[in-house]
């Protein structure tokens, strides 16, 4: 009796369909997540660049442009119009470059959501035609964290990771 229904199992083709489903759906799963999230990090990132670029013509040219890193938060963020807490999500910092040595070697000093104090970034305008360094670190959250790209991605303590532009310029001189 056991022999006969260990062949009727074996020939029974019932569940097929579902077995191959649970063995592929998954990995087809991550790969449509990972797209999704590969695409949704580039926009963030176009964003991000757009908005710096807008804000760092501002301080070149506009006397009345930004002058401390909360209004060139504010002004970087007034054109990220899809990312939401920008202000708190977002570390800037400008650099006066008047040798190589002086640009930043280190890693751009990103906001860290976990903790109480946020290291401090360095941040002057410059003055007139002075060489000027500026990056910026946005910290967003994936929006699949535990599946494909967002699983690989680092991530901060919150679970964020981070999106940094930079740019240089040279302010317009005092007239």
């Amino acid at each position: 009796m056991r022999a006969g229904a260990l062949l009727r199992f074996g020939a029974d083709r019932t569940g097929a369909a579902a077995l191959e489903f649970a063995i592929v759906a998954p990995l087809l799963l991550a790969l449509a997540f990972s797209t999704f999230e590969a695409g949704w990090m580039m926009t963030k990132t176009i964003l991000l660049d757009r908005a710096l670029d807008i804000a760092v013509r501002a301080v070149r040219t506009d006397k009345n442009a930004p002058k401390t890193q909360a209004d060139m938060k504010k002004a970087v963020c007034a054109e990220m119009l899809i990312v939401p807490g920008c202000e708190q999500a977002l570390s800037i910092e400008m650099t006066k470059v008047t040798v190589a040595a002086d640009f930043p070697s280190s890693a751009a000093t990103c906001v860290d959501r976990g903790a109480a104090i946020q290291p401090v970034v360095s941040f002057t305008t410059g003055e007139g035609e002075s060489i000027m360094f500026v990056r910026a670190c946005l910290v967003t959250d994936p929006i699949a964290p535990f599946i494909g790209l967002g699983l690989q991605m680092p991530k901060d303590s919150k679970g964020g990771y981070s999106i940094v532009s930079a740019s240089a310029f040279t302010n317009e001189p005092d007239t």
